[in-house]
């Protein structure tokens, strides 16, 4: 017969997490990728997330000293839309990335 510990939260230094809630905060994209518009194919040098939203960081092969910093779509592990940033976000994830890319 197994006996089980019945936890309470006195004295309990972890904290429980939401799985789902966890997942939303961290990048979706670990490794590099390559991304087809229409107009132009991006390469992914950063994947963050900043404000609960997937912020990519894009580079083009014709101008690869220029960065391009979108909001990423996600449904269902699937790649929807690409955003650009507003103003005020942008100036924030410029911020956080400086000298990461």
């Amino acid at each position: 017969m197994m006996h089980q510990q019945v936890m309470t939260d006195e004295g309990l230094d972890s904290k429980v997490y939401d799985f789902m809630e966890y997942k939303k905060k961290k990048p979706f994209y670990l490794k590099p990728i390559k991304i087809t518009t229409l107009n132009e194919t991006y390469h992914m040098v950063k994947n963050v997330v900043f404000q609960g939203k997937q912020i990519l960081a894009l580079k083009t092969e014709q101008d690869p000293n220029t960065v391009v910093l979108v909001e990423a779509i996600i449904e269902d592990g699937h790649l929807i839309n690409l955003s650009m940033l507003s103003d005020e976000c942008m100036e924030d994830v410029s911020r956080m990335l400086v000298g990461i890319i």
